[in-house]
This record gives structure tokens, C-alpha cells and sequence, in this order.
């Protein structure tokens, strides 16, 4: 299932939307793409579609930034604050996609802090996870394998 949300007044109303979502398959995250150029409204309506989806800590969401192609700087605060509150109440939210020109613009508008809370890192949703992982293999100094070294 996806819902697909447009811009009105944007060029290509029907044919661009704002966001889509990609549902989680096997226990893996849902996504939240997201598309063009979004400015202050497009980033609500983004906050909104979070807020009635990423609830439950269960449920992990990701935010894909790699269709974006510009972001209304001036936005990025009010955005970054509310996937912030969301996180405190409990959702697991990350962001993912962001081109360094993206970046930039986060920084540009002082959320350099909160990006780095936000970013999506596979190292951290793994720790989750009770995965055992194999024992490490290094060659001694004469050639030997010992386990663990």
C-alpha cells in the first residue's frame, strides 16, 4: 500500500508527489520517500504523515531524502525539531539519502546537531538485534591462524 500526497500550485501537480510510502517487508523498516523540491508545506505535510504512522517503537521508519533534489532551509528547523519530538515520544525514526548538498542545507540552517541524532545507521539498529556474530581469524606472525587473537 502507498499514498502519494502533491504540492498544489506545484508544476506537474498530478504527476509529482511529495512523499510515498514503501512498507516494511520481513520486520525491515517502512520508508518514507520523498520526492522534488519541498518547502515550508511540503515538510508538514511530511511531520504529519509521520505522525500517523511512526508511533510505536516497533516499528522503525525511514526517511529517504535521495529523490529530493532542494529543501526551503528556512523550514529545516521546525522539520528537524518535530522528527525530534517524535523520536522522544518513543518512534524509531531515522533519515537516509541526503546528498551533500542536502547536508549542507541542514547545516546552513543550524541542524547539524539534530541531523546526527537523526541519521539512519545500520550499526545501531543491528545492536539491536541478538545476531551472534562469527569469531575473527587473524594470521599470527610465523603464519598461524588463531581464533580470536
Amino acid at each position: 500500500m502507498s499514498r502519494a500526497m502533491t504540492a498544489p500550485g506545484s508544476p506537474g501537480f498530478a504527476d509529482r508527489p511529495t512523499y510515498q510510502w514503501e512498507m516494511a517487508r520481513a520486520g525491515g523498516a517502512q520508508t518514507l520517500h520523498l520526492f522534488g523540491a519541498l518547502g515550508r508545506h511540503e515538510l508538514e505535510r511530511v511531520v504529519d504523515a509521520l505522525l500517523e504512522t511512526g508511533r510505536s517503537p516497533r516499528d522503525f521508519v525511514r526517511i529517504d531524502f535521495e529523490d529530493v533534489s532542494h529543501l526551503d532551509y528556512r523550514a529545516l528547523s521546525e522539520f528537524t525539531s518535530a522528527v525530534l519530538r517524535q523520536r522522544d515520544r518513543g518512534a524509531s525514526v531515522g533519515i537516509v539519502g541526503l546528498s551533500p548538498y542536502l547536508r549542507a542545507l541542514f547545516h546552513v540552517a543550524g541542524q547539524g546537531p539534530g541531523l546526527s541524532r537523526l541519521e539512519w545507521r545500520t550499526q545501531e539498529i543491528e545492536s539491536f538485534s541478538f545476531v551472534r556474530r562469527p569469531a575473527a581469524f587473524h594470521v599470527g606472525s610465523i603464519g598461524t591462524v588463531r581464533e580470536g587473537a
